[in-house]
Formats: C-alpha cells, structure tokens, sequence
C-alpha cells in the first residue's frame, strides 16, 4: 500500500493512504491511542466515494512518525500472537 507523507512537522504528521478503503488507518489510529504521549489520533475522508483517506497523528512529546511506527510494531505483534492462537486449535 503506498503511502504519501502530507505533513512531518515532529509532533504532527499527516499520511494519505492510496486506497478507499479505511481499515488500515483506522486500525492504526486506534493503536495510536494506547500511546499515553498521543493526543489526537483520527482518520479524515472527504467522502465515502471519493478521496483518501488520511491518518492525523499529534503527540506530546516524541515525534509523531515515531508514535506511528511503534503502533505499528504493535499491531505486527497482536496479528502474530492471534495467528499464534489460531495454529494451537487446529
């Protein structure tokens, strides 16, 4: 999925996403507010059929592609463990 960097400013970034669809940077953006140093995490689309969608992230302290590589760090780690949980039931 190709990815275009909007805004880098240090503790605000803006990415918009190639794709309509909005699972990934939703799935982000919420992992993104388990970060205690995230203050605004969202998604923004202009319209359902149209558009980009567009991953907002501000933070405290540390740099907020920082914050976004952590979470997704996370989420790599969650999807190994639940795929980890599916191969002990079969």
């Amino acid at each position: 999925m190709e990815i275009k960097v909007i805004k880098n400013e240090g503790k605000e970034l803006m990415l918009e996403f190639e794709t309509k669809d909005l699972t990934i940077p939703d799935l982000i953006a919420h992992e993104l507010l388990n970060d205690n140093d995230v203050t605004f995490a969202g998604v923004l689309k202009d319209h359902p059929e149209v558009g980009k969608p567009m991953l907002v992230v501000k933070t405290n302290r540390k740099k907020a592609v920082d914050a976004v590589s952590s979470a997704i760090d996370m989420i790599g780690e969650s999807i190994k463990e639940m795929r980890a949980g599916i191969s002990k039931k079969r």
